[in-house]
């Protein structure tokens, strides 16, 4: 069986989770930041590749980054 290796852009699932808090929540700001990307917002990590928009965003997030803000309950009501 093959050893994991974390990615070297943005490392370990678990460093990603411990910054956002849960998984919906990670992969909506991924989604959401990837967007911006692929609309050409400039990337806030150096060697980012614009062909991996997602890529990006999980490396501007593990790095700290990003400002990710949620709505409260009475936001959605």
């Amino acid at each position: 069986m093959k050893e994991h290796k974390p990615s070297k852009s943005f490392g370990d699932i678990d460093q990603l989770l411990d910054r956002v808090g849960n998984k919906y929540l990670l992969v909506n700001a991924a989604r959401v930041r990837a967007q911006q990307l692929v609309n050409r917002d400039e990337p806030a990590v150096e060697g980012a590749n614009p062909e991996k928009a997602v890529s990006t965003a999980f490396a501007e997030i593990a790095a700290d980054k990003l400002e990710i803000e949620t709505k409260g309950e009475d936001a959605a009501r």
